[in-house]
């Protein structure tokens, strides 16, 4: 397992930061049974701080109980969450509360606090020490700790569940693993000029890897692929893409060699990631599906506000891999040479798996339809020019499905003023007025 799905896999689940806050509560037990039981610091103290026994053993017996019983009710609250936003929403969501640093802190905070009470109430010795000071004031804050840490979360759920925050953070996920992805790991490798590309020589068979199971690719660890095929002085063709579902023993890897070293097919299949299901680490795909899958969710829940916000984030992202990307499927080494082939990916392609599901579904609601024009013609103004033919191409499909479906005067005119909107920002003025006057007729 790679740095990058180690640190995925660890933020994806509950476990990892209780078991470190966990570790932490071992280390104040040990710090307030030294103060008492070595130190005898209850003894040292003026006789209103110290706590006899019977006080000590009542407050922390009294906390044990309570803590565990806030605990157990969080998690009760954490499995509300996950049942409403898998039958509102998408189940591919839940990850995202999960991943929550704050979700992942209030329960460590909650599991270490029980832990300290538990085992100060374990070791509580009337022989060895009458009176205390650290343990019984250490529960006290540990408790008043927990209480504010509810509140904090029963607000940090509440303002998850909002849906414009939600979109909003999975939006900002999306974006971060564009700029991992594309900006910072495959686009500075990329060839810019395709001229000085012939890649007719590797459209030959060539020698093929296949893969050892099935699953979904979930990471391609380009840079070091690279190297080693600088290594080994050969062509790599990856003939699938990351979120990609595999059979074992399909061919994955085609490659073409330059000189009569044995190559190590092992070594390059270990650089691909094939696991049981999608993560969000190199896909790009899957985390706007995520939106896609939260817009189609509100249109049939007849809540076109959520259907049109989530519109506008995927708007965003997709205007940044217009900006940012660089459209090429060949990778270069260091010394300007072709290493790997990638499959075809253009922005027609994040184009339609960002809006055309969601054209599909809203196909006779004019105002969601309406609304995707009116993001393309917003997008329009922040898109890179090579990706203005295929934003307005978009646009006049998705108005040539709506000749039929308009009820009112109202929603013709915002209609087509939207398609006149994009089609003046995307410079295709004329085949709109050919548009319309073919509408005409």
């Amino acid at each position: 397992m790679s740095n990058r799905e180690l640190s995925h896999t660890i933020q994806s689940n509950l476990w990892f930061t209780p078991v470190i806050y966990v570790f932490f509560s071992f280390l104040f037990v040990g710090v307030a049974l030294t103060a008492d039981f070595q130190y005898e610091l209850g003894k040292h103290m003026r006789p209103y701080f110290s706590v006899d026994y019977s006080l000590t053993q009542a407050l922390v017996g009294t906390l044990t109980a309570a803590i565990l019983t806030l605990t157990t009710f969080t998690f009760n609250l954490i499995l509300l969450v996950f049942t409403t936003f898998s039958g509102q929403f998408s189940p591919r969501m839940l990850k995202n509360f999960i991943a929550s640093k704050s979700t992942q802190r209030v329960l460590g905070i909650f599991t270490s606090s029980f832990f300290y009470m538990l085992l100060c109430f374990l070791f509580l010795n009337k022989e060895t020490a009458q009176y205390y000071f650290a343990v019984p004031v250490f529960a006290t804050l540990i408790a008043a700790l927990s209480m504010g840490t509810f509140i904090f979360f029963i607000n940090h759920a509440v303002e998850w569940l909002q849906v414009n925050q939600m979109t909003y953070d999975m939006k900002k996920e999306a974006l971060s693993i564009v700029k991992s992805t594309l900006e910072d790991e495959v686009d500075p490798n990329k060839v810019k000029d395709l001229s000085t590309i012939n890649d007719q020589s590797y459209k030959s068979m060539g020698l093929t890897i296949t893969a050892r199971k099935s699953g979904y690719i979930q990471l391609v660890d380009f840079i070091t692929m690279i190297e080693e095929a600088q290594k080994d002085d050969i062509v790599i063709r990856l003939e699938y893409t990351i979120g990609n579902y595999v059979f074992a023993s399909t061919p994955i890897i085609t490659y073409w060699k330059n000189n009569a070293i044995e190559i190590d097919e092992l070594k390059y299949l270990s650089l691909i990631s094939i696991r049981r299901k999608q993560t969000e680490v190199q896909d790009i795909e899957f985390s706007i599906n995520k939106l896609v899958e939260v817009a189609i969710r509100s249109i049939g829940h007849y809540d076109p506000k959520t259907a049109t916000n989530v519109i506008y984030q995927i708007g965003e992202i997709l205007a940044s891999i217009s900006r940012e990307s660089i459209f090429s499927n060949y990778l270069m080494d260091e010394s300007n040479k072709l290493r790997i082939i990638l499959q075809k990916r253009d922005f027609n392609h994040y184009l339609y798996h960002g809006f055309g599901y969601i054209r599909h579904y809203a196909k006779a609601n004019v105002i969601v339809s309406t609304e995707i024009i009116k993001v393309l013609a917003l997008m329009a103004h922040s898109l890179n020019t090579r990706d203005y033919k295929a934003v307005w191409e978009f646009g006049l499909f998705t108005a040539s499905g709506f000749e039929d479906h308009f009820l009112y005067k109202i929603d013709h005119q915002q209609f087509y003023q939207a398609l006149s909107n994009l089609a003046v920002t995307t410079r295709h003025e004329k085949e709109y007025e050919e548009y319309w006057e073919n509408r005409k007729k």
